[in-house]
């Protein structure tokens, strides 16, 4: 197996809308996390030069309890295009998708480059324009959600669309530990979650992204959105139902699923 084979069979699982096995198991003593990468960032830029522009990037498994259950040794990150970034609202054709799975997050919005290992909460707040409310549909091209660490590299950290609310605020008028959101599913509370649970701060899942890329020779630029991980439980969306993300300070954000 070759990375451009296994690049091929993650692009026609999700042309298909077809699960496949784990990619570890298409080769010889598994999938390294050079070669994840090596897949993803050619897939990426296949389709940026296409004509799908780089809007930025989500940060996965930031529940650090929640990560620990799943056995995981750290968080992950994906890449988002401009093909994947709608507005809050309207109506997604869940078949365009294969299994996904919701989440409510808030959205950075870089205002400069940011870039640089071990960066702080401060320096990230400083490099920040502003913040969204927003929700992230993850969808795995691979069975189940169960595949090893590498794999959820290699299939894009299981990104798919995001959803923004459309207003941004300046992120020193928002209270990040404490703000707060609602999700209900046609009106009926299914889960709440508070900013704290994304790293302890939100801000540090773009530390740590920041920190990722610069491993990979990478960084953050200006004007870039920043998916920093989960408020509450990722759950399974239901065709035909609405949902909705309630925060304290940053408006709701919706969608309905058909």
């Amino acid at each position: 197996m070759t990375i451009d084979q296994a690049r091929a069979i993650l692009k026609r699982a999700e042309a298909d809308r077809q699960a496949i096995g784990p990619v570890s198991d298409l080769f010889t003593g598994g999938l390294t996390l050079d070669q994840a990468h090596e897949i993803c960032e050619a897939t990426i830029a296949e389709r940026i030069a296409a004509g799908d522009p780089l809007r930025g990037f989500k940060v996965g498994f930031t529940n650090i309890p929640v990560r620990e259950k799943m056995g995981l040794p750290d968080s992950t990150y994906g890449y988002l295009l401009e093909s994947m970034v709608l507005p809050s609202g309207g109506t997604l054709d869940m078949g365009e998708l294969i299994a996904p799975r919701i989440e409510c997050e808030i959205c950075f919005r870089l205002a400069r480059p940011l870039s640089g290992k071990g960066l702080t909460i401060e320096q990230v707040l400083d490099a920040t324009d502003a913040v969204a409310a927003a929700f992230e549909i993850c969808d795995a091209r691979i069975r189940d959600w169960r595949c090893p660490y590498p794999d959820f590299f290699a299939d894009n950290g299981f990104s798919a669309r995001i959803v923004l609310q459309g207003t941004w605020h300046d992120v020193r008028d928002v209270d990040l530990l404490g703000e707060s959101v609602v999700l209900t599913q046609d009106g009926s509370q299914i889960a709440e979650g508070r900013g704290e649970m994304a790293m302890g701060h939100p801000a540090n899942a773009v530390a740590w992204l920041a920190g990722k890329l610069a491993d990979r020779g990478k960084g953050l630029e200006a004007g870039q959105l920043i998916m920093t991980g989960t408020l509450t439980p990722i759950l399974t969306i239901e065709a035909g139902s609405t949902y909705q993300a309630a925060f304290t300070t940053l408006g709701a954000v919706s969608k309905t699923f058909a």
